[in-house]
């Protein structure tokens, strides 16, 4: 397919994208499955292309406003149009040369913006510089050069000072590799790489997680036999960790409070060799409908789904020997995957969530019995929706108190340096998303 084309492409997914509230990902398979056309390598640019202009729309939007502050006529809108992100994108982080750029952008251009010229605009956008108010403010330099939040920068900064915090900013925009667990329930790690290396996939062990594995590149890997057969399960290792904090048993019963589409879930059947007893509740009916399906895939029979309300007072279950609340969170620690979460992540917004933790804690907390593990984890990075939270959560409820995840790692056999009472895990540091967990234990 013609660049021009391609590019066009990319404009109405992100159009779909910037128009919602949907992780991208999710957004840009709905995209692909509705056109069968699209080869492998058209595919490959657009999802490469829209991911990249998530991840830097900041000094994206940043660079065409300057452009368009000293261009006659040019319009003043509070929305920039799409094509125009993208001609910064193809100029700023591609490497686009003008005459070509102008000729694969120009239809798209004529379509959507009338004011201003898009020779010009390209021109321009080669030569702009950002303002001198940005230049001179160390933490906005930062947080514009990798289009990062302002208050996110602001507190890393605070607490790991500008080179790591430019080291976490940028592995925060790199691309993430392609992890799996592979299913104990189905022969483990051995027999899902020896039917990968069937399929020509030779994939090899997580640096973390006993179960991980680690594709060489970017696969359709739902569409392997392997996956069908419940070998594996999409899954990245940081995610893997969590489970194995609760360090469950076959006969348990444990409760998964927010379980979403159910990897975790999931990943504790397998720890207890399908014995026992999940709870996996979750307030979005379809993501338990694909835990179902992904329940019979992996061949769990343990794991049961309940859809409860927001609002609602949570009814009594059986007491727990574990609890698992993944909170909804900021998901700071997850936008190399999930760049357009940028785009949402406000102090305000995560002020909101710490309220929302806060009342998880409180719902679930009572499921605890005496004697059993309460696990709270988020894949944010900010002390507020973590430390504070459970912090806050310690002070009020004297009758739970920490464990220390570094000791439970060390008897999982899991190595991972630098862990003490609360799992951290960076993404520049451990080369898997950003998580956080604290492991209570209810006395």
């Amino acid at each position: 397919m013609k660049t021009a084309s391609l590019i066009g492409h990319v404009v109405e997914v992100l159009d779909f994208v910037l128009a919602g509230r949907r992780p991208a990902d999710a957004v840009v398979r709905e995209f692909f499955r509705a056109r069968h056309y699209l080869g492998s390598s058209d595919r490959r640019f657009i999802a490469e292309r829209t991911f990249d202009i998530l991840r830097h729309h900041r000094l994206l939007t940043l660079r065409c406003r300057r452009v368009l502050e000293v261009l006659p006529g040019a319009p003043v809108t509070p929305v920039l149009p799409t094509v125009m992100l993208v001609a910064a994108h193809e100029v700023t982080c591609a490497g686009g040369k003008s005459n070509e750029l102008e000729s694969d952008i120009g239809p798209l251009w004529g379509a959507s913006v009338r004011e201003t010229d898009c020779a010009l605009f390209i021109a321009g956008l080669a030569c702009v510089e950002l303002p001198a108010e940005i230049l001179r403010d160390g933490m906005r330099m930062i947080a514009v050069r990798h289009s990062m939040p302002d208050f996110v920068v602001a507190e890393w900064l605070e607490r790991f000072g500008a080179e790591e915090t430019e080291a976490l900013c940028a592995a925060s925009n790199g691309n993430p590799p392609v992890s799996i667990r592979a299913n104990a329930l189905k022969g483990g790690v051995g027999e899902c790489r020896e039917a990968l290396a069937k399929e020509g996939i030779d994939a090899v062990p997580g640096t973390l997680s006993p179960v991980a594995l680690v594709f060489p590149k970017r696969i359709n890997a739902q569409g392997l036999r392997s996956f069908r057969q419940g070998l594996f399960e999409m899954q990245d290792e940081g995610s893997q960790i969590l489970s194995m904090l609760l360090e469950v048993r076959p006969g348990m019963t444990v409760l998964d409070a927010c379980a979403g589409a159910g990897g975790k879930s999931l990943h504790i059947a397998a720890m207890m060799e399908n014995r026992g007893k999940i709870i996996a509740l979750d307030v979005d009916a379809k993501k338990l409908e694909n835990l179902l399906v992904r329940s019979r895939r992996a061949g769990v029979t343990i794991a049961v789904e309940e859809v409860v309300a927001e609002e609602a007072v949570f009814r009594a279950v059986p007491p727990a020997d574990a609890v698992l609340i993944d909170a909804p969170c900021s998901g700071v620690g997850t936008f190399r995957r999930n760049p357009g979460a940028k785009l949402l992540c406000t102090e305000e917004y995560s002020i909101s969530l710490s309220r929302r933790q806060s009342g998880l804690l409180e719902r679930y907390a009572p499921s605890v019995r005496s004697g059993g593990r309460l696990v709270y984890s988020t894949c944010t990075l900010l002390r507020r929706e973590n430390q504070e939270v459970v912090g806050e959560f310690l002070t009020l409820h004297p009758d739970f108190s920490l464990l220390s995840a570094g000791d439970i790692l060390l008897r999982q056999e899991v190595s991972c340096p630098g862990q003490e009472t609360y799992l951290e895990l960076f993404p520049h540091r451990t080369g898997t998303d950003g998580y956080f967990a604290a492991v209570m234990v209810r006395s």
